[in-house]
């Protein structure tokens, strides 16, 4: 099967910046690509017209993202649905799955992952039964890499910030941080 072509992106964020850095970089690869600050915003905009990708903030103001996804699908049944989280856990994974998110990235999100990842979703079939989640398994030090970096870099390189984001000791963050090089 032929790796899925992404010519149009719907991207859901209320960071403006991430978002606008994010479209362009998108548009520079040659993907027609929408933005929205808010849920409510997301959906008119695929009222309008369909993409190929929709990418959206777990934490919005006044919902979270997960909230969203299944009307996501409902308007849109072909798109691939990508959630981005600055902190990535299992559960949260779990939950997006189940609401119809095809799967889940830590920001800062790089657009060439967010493009491979898409392309690697495949398409529903004809009946529009979406195929299985993938089989591909994740380490759980991975998870835990990008979890910490993600922290980390929202925290602007501040390890004790980055830790009371986490909710752990200051520490046991340089511990991790060490382990995982």
């Amino acid at each position: 099967m032929a790796p899925r072509k992404v010519a149009s992106a719907l991207l859901v964020d209320d960071d403006t910046a991430f978002r606008c850095a994010l479209q362009g970089a998108l548009r520079r690869r040659g993907v027609r690509a929408v933005t929205a600050a808010s849920v409510e915003e997301g959906f008119h905009l695929l009222e309008d017209e369909p993409v190929d990708l929709v990418a959206i903030d777990y934490r919005m103001p006044n919902t979270d993202g997960l909230e969203a996804i299944a009307r996501y699908r409902k308007l849109c049944p072909e798109a691939v649905i990508i959630m981005l989280t600055g902190f990535g856990d299992i559960p949260l994974t779990v939950a997006a799955m189940r609401e119809g998110a095809d799967t889940l990235l830590t920001k800062p999100v790089d657009v060439d992952r967010l493009l491979r990842e898409a392309a690697a979703i495949p398409p529903p079939d004809r009946d529009g039964v979406r195929p299985p989640p993938s089989t591909r398994t994740y380490k759980l030090e991975q998870v835990e890499r990008e979890t910490l970096e993600a922290a980390l870099s929202d925290a602007g390189g501040v390890v004790a910030t980055a830790a009371k984001m986490l909710g752990i000791d200051r520490r046991t963050l340089q511990r991790k941080l060490k382990r995982i090089g």
